[in-house]
């Protein structure tokens, strides 16, 4: 009896080219498929967003970014130039109208005052609150729409007709002179005034007076 080596024969047998792969290894490609799409389209999103914000602010319009600029320097926009942002910057007006608001304000408050004085106490309270802002480029652009507010104002005759203080505008003359009509009713003012000026003037002669009569307290030395 002859004893000799056996073939070694493999206990799984190899899977035949026609045999189809267990389902968990056909789901591997597909997943991965499916991510690098879902990658895609996050890349694609993100893309169009930024595009939109960038044609929301007016980014790709050169005649938008200039207006936006000079909003930025402190000048108003003509209505023309506004409806223009609106239609190729729609993203930017909400923040001109707002900072155009407080401008507003202080340009009323500003012909309110009865005098050159008051106008520049107006000018410091609005820049003191301007102060106040978080966000320091808006500060800046608020500063600068201040500024160019005041010194357009006073260029204004309205300005220039204004009394330094309140105090000088019962000194100024009046530059027209009343209708005849209007003279009796003038003249009954005038002599109400005169008379409120003197009874004042009594008062005030008659606590001077007073004054001087009690006597001073001296330290002698």
């Amino acid at each position: 009896m002859k004893i000799g080596m056996t073939p070694f024969q493999p206990i799984v047998k190899p899977r035949a080219k026609s045999e189809p792969q267990p389902a968990a290894e056909a789901v591997v490609p597909q997943q991965l498929g499916d991510a690098k799409q879902a990658l895609k389209e996050s890349v694609q999103k993100q893309l169009a967003e930024i595009e939109a914000a960038r044609t929301d602010i007016g980014e790709d319009d050169p005649k938008a970014q200039r207006l936006i600029e000079k909003f930025k320097n402190g000048k108003k926009l003509t209505p023309d130039e506004m409806a223009y942002v609106r239609r190729n910057a729609p993203g930017m007006v909400d923040y001109i109208d707002r900072i155009m608001r407080e401008r507003d304000v202080i340009e009323l408050s500003m012909k309110m005052a009865p005098s050159k004085a008051d106008v520049q106490i107006v000018a410091f309270r609005a820049a003191k609150q301007i102060e106040k802002h978080e966000i320091p480029e808006e500060r800046e652009i608020r500063m600068k729409h201040l500024a160019d507010a005041k010194a357009e104002y006073e260029k204004t005759d309205e300005y220039k007709d204004k009394p330094n203080t309140p105090l000088d505008r019962e000194e100024r003359p009046k530059k027209t002179r009343p209708k005849q009509k209007d003279k009796v009713h003038v003249t009954m003012n005038d002599d109400r005034s005169n008379k409120q000026t003197l009874a004042r003037a009594q008062a005030a002669y008659e606590l001077v007076g007073k004054q001087n009569s009690t006597p001073s307290i001296t330290h002698e030395t």
